[in-house]
């Protein structure tokens, strides 16, 4: 029963009949506790809840325009409403209306409860034939910051729709309170089930899926994941070095065996307790629709030794398993960025062309990929009319399904402001309003295609660290109180008549750096980190990707360079700097992938091997330097360990800001700045050139030439009409009679070359002694 409804219409003329009936409501009863004794008023055959119970504000009027609506704050703009009184914010969170005091800073953060209703939208109900039809005003959405008790289970308000679940673990009571599925996070992925070759071990997942089964024994269950690239033990694709007999030489037959050995292990442990599983996890790389084959590629994992074949023959493992025992267990393929419409389509053509291959190989007419996991790693900047797009062209498949898994919303870490957790309870709504109108359940009256046959949010409360840590991704806060979105998710047709989406652009914008490109979700970006572009010319660097024309500098094999990385902890405690093949959030080389965590560092160490990974030494909210001096080295091949230079948060985190980069290259006589950002480094001051010359018609010239530190002079050079530049190694005669041009110049140790001068010489006027100073204009002086 739907706890939270539409106002049921009566028909014309007619007088609703009205009966108040007592009920037990098992359902909302705390585990433990005795079931609750509840009234109920049943209108038009639906009970409709009429005692002030925790969860309900406000329930729907039987035809009688009768309802409570908390009264919004006045005076504020929009449908976005504030209270604010001096240092104090008017608090409707607990329906008590007090002036609380805020604090000014080092406190507990402020929550500011954007008071709503459904202002405006009201209906002529008839009560009878002729009687004065009433306006029937719509309930009010309940307040936020309550804990879970005082709202309706998702679970139930989706019920009808598709199953509501949590991907990985989360606050126990806030959990199987709201989830009716759960999915372990890491307890069943190949690391943590075979790290050793043959020695399999399920404690860690049983232990976790019977923490939330003890307090839900109805809990569902659904598993992730069987085949990945990532934690997964190296050796299972045969990777070097060579171990556990294997030849370390990406043998396809070891491999494949190996996989083989794998998926039947482990799916055959959980069998059909299971409602379905994630047979392969993010297999493709750099998404090509006219190629998925293609956007396989990846330098990691099962495509190094199978190829693009890895994952059918992933699938074709799983549904024999499955098939040969007679289970109900669905083969899921699951991948984040699909609200991509280019990856999207890669996935498309991938599940496309695999289930067309093999049609006829499963009983009764299954196709070999059953469901589409689109993970939700969401942030503001998610196109949500893209994704309701993708959902349509994944419904196209036949007899495929859609999952929403891992489902997050991401906000600038630091300071969860109201304009954010409006926004972010915005996008909520927007995305619920989408599955619920694409659900497969009885639900969905729509016309659209009903596909979508579970959601699942990654995890219950916001986290300060690990992932998604500190940047306010969830329904409910640290302390476990209701954001708005909660809201979003549970009347998203309401939320969104009441909460317009507040523009929160602006500010200041630095200037750019050439082949500096830095990214921070506190400014509104949809990731922090940063890309640095090294080359322009693919003959003096094996791996030259600008792809605007600038580069941040031009570095040459052999020579050791000093990045230098300082970044503010925002709840990602950990860096990488790894090497990438192009300027995406992404795109790493194969070299890179393979490696990218075996050079691991703490925060106060030199990184002296790229890719990096700084994983100790840093708290929240500390900032750090973190240094990496590494010697460039030409000859790796383009997709080795070379490329630009990329700065991401370790385990895929946002949640921190970059604040300085600088990059020096190290010499035995000092150090050269090349790269600083935000400031940029200064235009090099040129070297300087002084000339003088004193004679008669022949005079004796003198070159000095100066350099402003930190380089030096490499030489000063001359030439005599058209002639050749000469290097100036001491003082020389000229003719004045023979009208010559002298032009000269000044070079330095960076390769910085003083605009050229000049001096024209003409006879007559007696002896001379001139000086002409570097400073002087560099038109040619008649002398």
């Amino acid at each position: 029963m739907e706890m939270y409804g539409e106002n049921p219409s009566a028909a014309p003329g007619r007088r609703q009949r009205s009966e108040t009936v007592e009920v037990v409501d098992t359902r909302r009863a705390p585990v433990g506790a005795a079931a609750w004794p509840r009234r109920y008023r049943r209108c038009r055959g639906e009970l409709l809840d009429t005692a002030p119970t925790p969860a309900i504000v406000a329930m729907p009027p039987c035809n009688d325009g009768k309802f409570a609506t908390p009264s919004p704050c006045k005076g504020a703009r929009g449908r976005h409403r504030r209270c604010h009184v001096g240092s104090a914010t008017r608090d409707h969170s607990h329906g008590t209306g007090r002036l609380r005091a805020q604090p000014r800073s080092g406190g507990r953060r402020r929550r500011s409860v954007l008071a709503s209703v459904l202002a405006g939208m009201t209906a002529l109900a008839a009560v009878g034939a002729g009687q004065q039809a009433v306006a029937a005003a719509e309930p009010a959405l309940p307040p936020s910051g309550q804990t879970f008790e005082h709202y309706p289970p998702m679970k139930d308000v989706y019920a009808d729709h598709f199953s509501f679940g949590v991907f990985g673990a989360g606050e126990i009571e806030g959990l199987t309170y709201n989830y009716a599925s759960y999915t372990p996070g890491n307890e069943m992925k190949p690391e943590s089930t075979q790290r050793e070759k043959g020695v399999f071990t399920f404690d860690a997942a049983e232990a976790a899926f019977a923490r939330y089964e003890a307090r839900n024994p109805d809990l569902l269950r659904y598993g992730h994941t069987l085949a990945w690239h990532s934690q997964t033990p190296t050796w299972m694709w045969d990777a070097p070095p060579a171990r556990f007999g294997q030849p370390g030489t990406f043998d396809r037959a070891v491999a494949l065996e190996n996989l083989n050995a794998h998926i039947e292990a482990v799916l055959g442990h959980f069998g059909d307790r299971l409602v379905a599983i994630d047979v392969v996890n993010e297999a493709v790389g750099t998404a090509d629709p006219a190629d998925w084959r293609a956007s396989l590629a990846k330098g990691e994992g099962w495509y190094q030794a199978l190829g693009a074949e890895w994952v059918e023959l992933a699938f074709l493992k799983a549904a024999e398993v499955v098939d040969a025992n007679g289970w109900d267990v669905k083969l899921t393929y699951n991948d984040f960025g699909l609200d991509s419409p280019t990856k999207a389509r890669v996935v498309h053509a991938m599940v496309e062309d695999i289930n067309e291959r093999y049609a006829g190989v499963r009983p009764d007419g299954r196709p070999l990929i059953e469901v589409i996991g689109m993970q939700g790693h969401y942030n503001l900047a998610t196109d949500v009319e893209a994704v309701e797009q993708n959902i349509k062209l994944f419904a196209t498949l036949p007899g495929v399904e859609v999952n929403v898994t891992e489902m997050d919303i991401a906000l600038p870490p630091g300071e969860l402001t109201p304009e954010n957790e409006n926004n972010q309870g915005v996008k909520y709504a927007e995305l619920f309003r989408v599955y619920r109108d694409h659900a497969a359940g009885p639900a969905n009256t729509t016309g659209n295609p009903k596909v979508v046959t579970a959601v699942k949010l990654a995890g219950v409360r916001d986290v300060r660290t690990g992932w998604k840590g500190g940047e306010f991704a969830m329904p409910y806060d640290y302390d476990g109180r209701a954001k708005l979105a909660l809201l979003g998710i549970l009347y998203p047709d309401e939320f969104l008549a009441t909460h317009e989406w507040i523009d929160t652009s602006g500010g200041e914008e630095l200037p750019p750096v050439p082949g500096v490109h830095v990214y921070d979700t506190s400014a509104g970006d949809s990731w922090s980190g940063a890309n640095i572009v090294l080359g322009d010319d693919a003959t003096a660097w094996p791996w030259s990707t600008t792809d605007d024309g600038e580069v941040a500098f031009r570095p040459e094999p052999g020579a050791t360079y000093r990045l230098t990385v300082n970044y503010t902890a925002k709840g990602t405690t950990s860096i990488r700097v790894r090497w990438l093949r192009d300027n995406s959030n992404g795109g790493y080389t194969n070299a890179d992938g393979a490696l990218v965590n075996a050079h691991p560092y703490a925060a106060d160490q030199v990184a002296t091997q790229l890719p990096a990974y700084f994983n100790s030494g840093m708290v929240n909210m500390g900032s750090y330097d973190l240094v990496s001096e590494i010697t460039m080295d030409g000859s790796q091949p383009a997709d080795g360990l070379v490329g630009n230079i990329g700065i991401r948060g370790g385990g895929g985190g946002n949640a921190f800001s970059v604040n300085t980069i600088t990059v020096e290259k190290v010499t035995g006589t000092g150090d050269e700045l090349l790269v600083r950002w935000p400031e940029g480094v200064a235009e090099p001051e040129p070297p300087a050139t002084t000339l003088a010359y004193r004679g008669n018609n022949w005079v004796t010239v003198t070159l000095d030439g100066r350099a402003t530190a930190p380089a030096t002079l490499a030489r000063t050079e001359y030439r005599v009409g058209a002639g050749e530049w000469t290097t100036y190694e001491g003082p020389f005669r000229l003719k004045r009679s023979d009208r010559q041009t002298l032009r000269y110049r000044s070079v330095d140790s960076a390769g910085t070359v003083e605009q050229e001068r000049c001096v024209t010489f003409r006879p007559g006027g007696g002896s001379v002694d001139v000086v002409v100073p570097p400073d002087e204009d560099s038109a040619c002086v008649v002398s």
